[in-house]
């Protein structure tokens, strides 16, 4: 693998030669750096935010798209933490990777293989009102489920439930027509 002086030089290196994406904006919030890779695609509204801490530090690689509410709900609190790559059986450790080879090639297979799953939307007048999130390779029956109505705590768990109410659409999305990798 070619070497890189950080992990800004070697996301920007591998989406930008993809074609893909664009040169990042950048901006600032706190102590972190945050790039946002919009595509190249006409169509497409896919974009990665890359979140850069100092000490050469990566804290996370967003990828959005609204067609998605559901996963933009869910990568937003996704962060990576210090052994998210490890293979010596350690797990989390502090927050955001090093830069090392490891965690590029770590890096790197998220940005090659895309997403993976789907989410399945419960829509009504192209409004999304209900989003299940099914991510976990190893358990298809497991979900993440975001309810996206103003409706109250006490309706939402004894009210009518939203797949049952009349004119809702069942929409599915697979992840991976999203992003399908570099």
């Amino acid at each position: 693998m070619q070497e890189f002086k950080d992990w800004k030089e070697f996301i920007n290196q591998i989406l930008i030669d993809s074609g893909q994406f664009e040169n990042p904006a950048t901006e600032f919030k706190g102590e972190a750096e945050i790039e946002t890779y919009k595509s190249t695609k006409k169509n497409s509204l896919t974009e990665i935010k890359v979140g850069y801490l100092k000490d050469n530090l990566l804290i996370y690689l967003q990828i959005f798209n609204p067609t998605v509410p559901g996963y933009n709900k869910y990568v937003k609190g996704e962060y990576f933490y210090q052994h998210d790559f490890s293979d010596d059986g350690k797990t989390y450790g502090n927050p955001a990777l090093e830069f090392n080879e490891q965690n590029r090639y770590g890096v790197l297979s998220i940005l090659k293989n895309g997403l993976k799953g789907k989410e399945v939307q419960f829509v009504k007048n192209e409004k999304v009102l209900k989003s299940k999130l099914y991510i976990l390779e190893f358990d298809s029956d497991f979900s993440y489920s975001y309810d996206f109505t103003k409706r109250g705590f006490w309706n939402k768990i004894f009210g009518q439930k939203i797949d049952k109410m009349d004119g809702i659409e069942k929409r599915e999305i697979e992840l991976n027509s999203i992003f399908s990798g570099i």
